[in-house]
């Protein structure tokens, strides 16, 4: 099995914004307006009417959202 490369800021095309849902759910906004989840690593689609005003916000920074997405990878 091989291990999982975490994303770097230069895998995301500029405007991507980064969000933190319910503190533990990393998902990116694309700026195309297509959302993804990365919680365990790998990227799946994801349905943004699951958002509301108080279960989301926008990542501090592109730092913050990555330990977010390390915090949900596969124990070792």
């Amino acid at each position: 099995m091989s291990e999982t490369r975490l994303p770097g800021p230069d895998d995301f095309p500029a405007g991507t914004l980064f969000v933190i849902k319910e503190f533990n759910v990393p998902l990116v906004r694309m700026p195309d307006g297509r959302w993804f989840n990365w919680f365990g690593g790998y990227p799946s689609p994801y349905d943004p009417k699951f958002l509301r005003v108080d279960n989301n916000q926008e990542a501090d920074s592109f730092g913050q959202w990555l330990e977010v997405l390390e915090d949900t990878l596969p124990a070792k």
